[in-house]
């Protein structure tokens, strides 16, 4: 028997009590004749300081018994040891229950980033298109529609991706008067162009931008970013006719370095198979690479979306062949076409330089 002093959870005041350990229960006395006992199974063990151990009861919050340190060993058959971190973490130990959360966080994550790579192809293309046609709305009277400068955007896709803007999954390229230099894939086989993107690139090097965007689209590299970046319930809003997102959010959509090598790769081998030379498109990365560098704001957007380096202008000029006859991407009419396709005068007063 040992003294104890006991906090019932009702009144304010300690209360000394002798203490008895009898099997599977505890007996608390006092002088005049008070008792109690208490089954093992409804104790638990609270923290213990330097000089006690404290106890608390299953059933009765706030109700608490301080003993002697030294009667710990005595309970501990009964109620088991201190619970310090919790009681599935005590039962492990520290060190292997921090293990196995580190695994399950790792499991999570990776879970988080392969699962929209999974997912990806098999969003219908049809609710795709919904949401890009929507976007492409929202940008109404920023599109640029001159007929002869559209069909040499288009003739610009087909002679890099054949057959591309035909078919019920036909790619759909817009020409938008926006002073930012950038290009975008959308969801449903949408690309867009920003303005500067036409008129301060040659279109050997705009058809590496848009044989990059094409590869982004075909590999469904668009849909896997907004599950990366929106979620699956933000996806299934957005198909439902609720973008939830406005035009600016999705245009500047980030993909991973594995989408963005995929989608280098690609065109690459499309500038290859058109007869396209590799080299204007290296060297108008390496432009933007430089401004970059250098804090001219000019290419921010597109870096935002399409972080660009050295190295990947190194990899497209790698693949130029010097033994190759390479074609222009468009002849001169088309060219100057394209170069006007936002201009709201006479197409013929305006020149590409």
């Amino acid at each position: 028997m040992t003294e104890g002093r006991l906090y019932d959870g009702v009144t304010g005041h300690p209360h000394e009590v002798m203490v008895a350990f009898e099997s599977g229960a505890l007996r608390l006395t006092q002088p005049g004749g008070w008792s109690d006992e208490i089954a093992a199974a409804q104790l638990r063990r609270l923290d213990a300081d330097r000089d006690s151990l404290r106890l608390g009861r299953r059933d009765q919050p706030g109700w608490r018994l301080v003993l002697p340190l030294d009667t710990a060993a005595q309970l501990q058959d009964s109620i088991g040891k201190e619970e310090r971190y919790g009681r599935w973490i005590d039962r492990l130990g520290l060190v292997p229950a921090l293990l196995i959360g580190s695994a399950v966080t790792a499991a999570v994550l990776g879970f988080g980033y392969v699962a929209p790579h999974w997912l990806a192809p098999h969003v219908p293309m049809s609710w795709e298109r919904n949401v890009g046609g929507a976007i492409v709305g929202d940008f109404g009277n920023l599109r640029c529609r001159s007929p002869g400068g559209q069909k040499a955007l288009e003739t610009l896709v087909e002679h890099v991706a054949p057959g591309a803007t035909k078919g019920p999954d036909a790619i759909k390229v817009a020409a938008l008067d926006v002073p930012i230099f950038n290009a975008a894939a959308l969801p449903g086989g949408y690309i867009v162009v920003f303005k500067p993107a036409i008129t301060e690139t040659r279109s050997d090097a705009l058809a590496g931008i848009l044989a990059h965007e094409v590869a982004h689209v075909r590999r469904r590299h668009v849909t896997e970013a907004l599950l990366r970046e929106l979620g699956i319930g933000a996806l299934i809003r957005m198909f439902a006719g609720n973008l939830g997102a406005n035009a600016e959010q999705l245009v500047s959509l980030s993909y991973t370095r594995q989408n963005e090598a995929q989608a280098d790769a690609d065109a690459m081998v499309m500038l290859r198979r058109a007869g396209i030379s590799p080299k204007p498109t290296a060297d108008l990365f390496a432009r933007l690479a430089k401004q970059h560098e250098e804090g001219i704001p000019t290419s921010a957007e597109f870096l935002q979306s399409h972080p660009l380096s050295t190295t990947r202008a190194a990899k497209f000029a790698a693949t130029f062949d010097p033994k190759t006859t390479y074609h222009p991407a468009l002849d001169r009419d088309s060219s100057d076409a394209l170069f006007n396709i936002c201009w709201k005068g006479d197409p013929a007063a305006v020149k590409r330089p």
